[in-house]
């Protein structure tokens, strides 16, 4: 479980650090002009748009040949996208083909970890026991925020070690080269992972399926998941829309925002950074606890009421010129984010039964990642620059929180207490 869970590590260390130095690579690779950052930001929403097919391909391959094999094979492609980055020549030396190539290589980044926190948050909800599910699936997500962490703290070691020029000259680049190593790592661990109970019952139940006609397990993973569950990945995209939205404005997004709106310099703003992936790190465990004792809905309805009652006061803090109050907001704002993807980390895969739950989580997870999750920070840029409200992007999480938390609540099924049999429950993997 502890292999597993490291993979969130790498995968979200590769997102972080390339929002965290979006200033540096507007700079490096798109030329230093008025929208360059829009277009910078835009280059990782496009890594976010390859996540569906990346999570259609993985999908179909963990629920047919295994989740081990799948998250090797996701750990390869990630080293070879982060090496590629950190080895690019840029603007000045090749032109407009550094753009391109960048754009590339994004795209092959998102395909890759399309895999990877759906993937891993089955294999972890899969391997625990009846009640501890929450706790165990949060594991995936404080790795989420360890990889924002390495992200966040090793750009605000670089940058405060390297002058601001060396900084934007190759530094950048060995924050890439690390991301490539830790991801070459993850190769061999996998390989010593164990499948889990949930495979190794559809394998059996698929090798029982040969002499008759079970059209359930003949077909596509994916197919059975559209056809049988779509419940399931409706609630599958709500929930992960509100993480999205809440992480990567709450806790990604600050660096850039407070370099935007407060002026602060990119050092001090990775500092406040730094301070929201400490604290979300610390009260994960906690949400994953409470949502096992006391229910994932009542945890998220808890935390639904926190998101609209402080996100708006918190980036109000964020854009103060004082240390003290912006750390507080930076504080605030990664608590219910935290939160939120600590549930989630259990409550989704949840709501499937075992035939295509990698399938069907994979479509659910990765389209609201795309839309919420990589267009966010180009949504938030925009709508400031447009509007001229510097608030915009608290306002823009806020509403998505409302919209889609009311209907979460509503249609998801409660499963905590279950046991994985009982979760998986259908014709084809326990007996009636």
């Amino acid at each position: 479980m502890f292999v597993a869970a490291f993979g969130t590590v790498v995968e979200w260390y590769d997102f972080s650090i390339f929002f965290y130095v979006a200033t540096t690579l507007t700079k490096e690779f798109f030329g230093d002009q008025t929208d360059s950052l829009l277009l910078t930001l835009g280059v990782g929403a496009a890594g976010f748009l390859f996540r569906p097919l990346g999570a259609m391909v993985f999908g179909h391959l963990g629920d047919r040949i295994g989740r081990r094999s799948t998250l090797i094979i996701s750990a390869v492609l990630m080293a070879i996208s982060m090496l590629g980055i950190a080895v690019i020549p840029n603007y000045d030396t090749i032109g407009i083909w550094a753009g391109v190539l960048m754009v590339a290589l994004r795209c092959l980044s998102g395909f890759s970890v399309g895999a990877e926190y759906t993937g891993i948050m089955v294999f972890l909800m899969e391997s625990a026991g009846p009640g501890k599910r929450g706790l165990a699936a949060s594991w995936a997500a404080a790795n989420s925020e360890v990889g924002a962490l390495l992200a966040v703290g090793s750009g605000a070691l670089l940058a405060n070690t390297l002058s601001p020029e060396a900084m934007d000259s190759w530094g950048w680049r060995l924050l890439f080269v690390l991301g490539a190593v830790l991801a070459i790592l993850m190769v061999p661990l996998r390989s010593m992972m164990e499948e889990t109970e949930t495979f190794k019952r559809l394998q059996q139940a698929e090798k029982e399926n040969k002499g008759t006609k079970d059209t359930a397990l003949e077909r596509s993973p994916l197919i059975t998941a559209i056809l049988e569950q779509p419940r399931a990945i409706l609630v599958a995209f709500l929930i992960s829309s509100i993480g999205s939205v809440s992480y990567f404005l709450n806790i990604t997004y600050v660096p850039t925002y407070i370099e935007e709106v407060a002026k602060i310099p990119n050092s001090g703003s990775l500092a406040l950074g730094t301070v929201a992936a400490v604290v979300a790190i610390v009260v994960t465990p906690f949400f994953g606890l409470a949502s096992d004792r006391f229910g994932r809905k009542i945890t998220l309805a808890a935390l639904m009421a926190v998101f609209v009652f402080t996100t708006i006061p918190a980036y109000v803090l964020l854009s103060n010129q004082s240390a003290g109050i912006a750390i507080a907001g930076s504080a605030f704002l990664a608590i219910p984010a935290a939160g939120w993807s600590a549930v989630a980390a259990a409550m989704v895969p949840e709501q499937f039964t075992g035939t295509s739950r990698f399938s069907g989580m994979a479509i659910g997870y990765n389209v609201a990642t795309v839309l919420f999750g990589g267009l966010s920070p180009l949504i938030a840029t925009a709508l400031m620059s447009s509007t001229g409200i510097t608030l915009a992007p608290a306002i823009y999480a806020t509403v998505v929180i409302v919209v889609a938390g009311v209907p979460t609540l509503i249609l998801a099924r409660s499963m905590g207490k279950k046991t994985l049999a009982e979760v998986d429950a259908d014709k084809h993997l326990v007996p009636a």
